[in-house]
């Protein structure tokens, strides 16, 4: 089976991973048990896997591996399995694949990576997304991260399109279609389009569930629509999000439970 596998290259040319060295084009065997992260020898399916474990910053090298014998894959869904044999078939050219310190897992196709405490983006290939490095970024979510420059938040797609021209003072990742933003000390949301749901800018917002959003204005709580509407004229001391079609709200001291119509039915 055809896998990939980082080494750390020292100073005399040498591949050496956790204390054993390799040679290329040498089989290695493995005597007795092996076990994920103990023993035996390591790889990952895909060459975007290992970089979890082995930066592409420079002091690392990459190859295509031949791995044989036994295998056990990890159970923790990153690519990695344990083999019993092993081949270093040939070493990858990484030099126009993008630098980095730190590799996140993928998600969505892109992994977060880090450079000089700055952010950015690579794909599967190991190309970075954007020519722009953030202050912060957060894994892709419905389509879109989360990105910080300049103490601002906005959002991007898997082209770095700004999903805004608006930068807010805050944002949380998108949940049903909806982020949530802040800006002069006031929430509301935005939508894949980057249009914002609602004119009212409320106290407080939280993210959707179930097609409702919880408010907060003026002291009381109620919930918005995906188009902006409120649920009910009426305005609660307290209240919980939607599940399973009911959502817990408070009023005059009592709780209660209303339905998506916003009708009490307990």
């Amino acid at each position: 089976m055809i896998a990939y596998k980082g080494f750390n290259k020292r100073d005399d040319g040498t591949l050496w991973c956790n204390d054993f060295q390799y040679e290329p084009g040498k089989v290695y065997k493995h005597k007795g048990e092996i076990r994920i992260c103990e023993k035996g020898f390591h790889a990952c399916h895909e060459l975007h896997q290992v970089w979890q474990f082995y930066p592409n910053n420079g002091d690392n090298v990459f190859y295509e591996v031949e791995c044989g014998g036994e295998i056990i894959e990890s159970e923790d869904g990153d690519g990695k399995f344990v083999c019993s044999e092993i081949r270093l078939v040939m070493e990858i050219d990484m030099s126009d694949m993008a630098k980095f310190e730190y590799a996140w897992d993928f998600h969505e196709g892109f992994s977060l990576v880090e450079l000089d405490n700055k952010w950015n983006f690579i794909d599967t290939e190991g190309k970075l997304l954007s020519n722009q490095w953030f202050e912060y970024a957060w894994d892709f979510h419905e389509g879109f991260a989360r990105v910080k420059l300049n103490g601002k938040y906005n959002f991007i797609d898997t082209e770095c399109k700004l999903l805004s021209e608006q930068w807010y003072n805050y944002a949380c990742s998108l949940s049903e279609g909806f982020a949530l933003v802040v800006l002069d000390g006031k929430w509301n949301f935005i939508d894949t389009s980057g249009n914002l749901l609602s004119e009212q800018w409320y106290d407080d917002v939280y993210s959707f569930y179930e097609g409702f959003a919880r408010v907060y204005l003026n002291g009381k709580f109620n919930f918005i629509d995906t188009k902006g509407n409120l649920l009910s004229e009426q305005w609660y001391n307290d209240a919980w999000s939607f599940r399973e079609g009911f959502a817990p709200v408070k009023l005059n001291g009592k709780w209660h439970k209303i339905d998506t119509e916003g009708k009490i039915v307990e």
